[in-house]
């Protein structure tokens, strides 16, 4: 065997790196990743403010009894304080709930509807009773001090059906 007297090494060229990535234009992947974040972000605003919406009502009604029951610790009126809490409660139902569901009750009906969508007896049973039949008669016989806390307690816990 002859060896050669040439070096096989000599013969090879350098190594040509490829040009570098540039940062622009992205990639089919980053596109489509940022398109669904840029997705989830306006989903999630848009739940955001369904939530928000729903909840001003009842954010509403609270402001709206917190602010009775300011005025009633003033100048205690509590006849007129009853009636304004009743239409109250009937302005927050009906935001509530359907108008062909809430807007004909009366008496014992309304008082059961109230029963069943703030999930308690006190309407039927309780004190809430004034709310019925007896909401307008010259001179019934009611604590409201008793209700103010049954009121917020049925807005607050009352859910929604729209």
């Amino acid at each position: 065997l002859k060896m050669s007297a040439e070096n096989p090494l000599a013969n090879l060229k350098d190594i040509h790196l490829p040009p570098t990535v540039s940062w622009w234009p992205p990639a089919l992947g980053w596109w489509i990743l940022a398109v669904l974040f840029i997705l989830l972000i306006v989903l999630c605003a848009w739940w955001l403010h369904q939530r928000y919406e729903r909840g001003r009502p009842r954010i509403e009604a609270l402001r709206i009894l917190k602010d009775l029951q300011e005025k009633h610790d003033k100048s205690p009126v509590a006849l007129t304080t009853l009636r304004t809490l009743s239409q109250l409660l009937r302005r927050t139902a009906l935001s509530f709930y359907q108008q062909e569901e809430v807007a004909s009750l009366q008496g014992e009906e309304w008082l059961k509807f109230l029963d069943k969508t703030g999930q308690t007896t006190e309407f039927t049973l309780g004190a809430g009773k004034i709310f019925g039949k007896n909401l307008y008669q010259p001179e019934p016989d009611f604590d409201i001090e008793v209700l103010f806390p049954l009121v917020s307690k049925w807005v607050k816990e009352c859910p929604y059906q729209s």
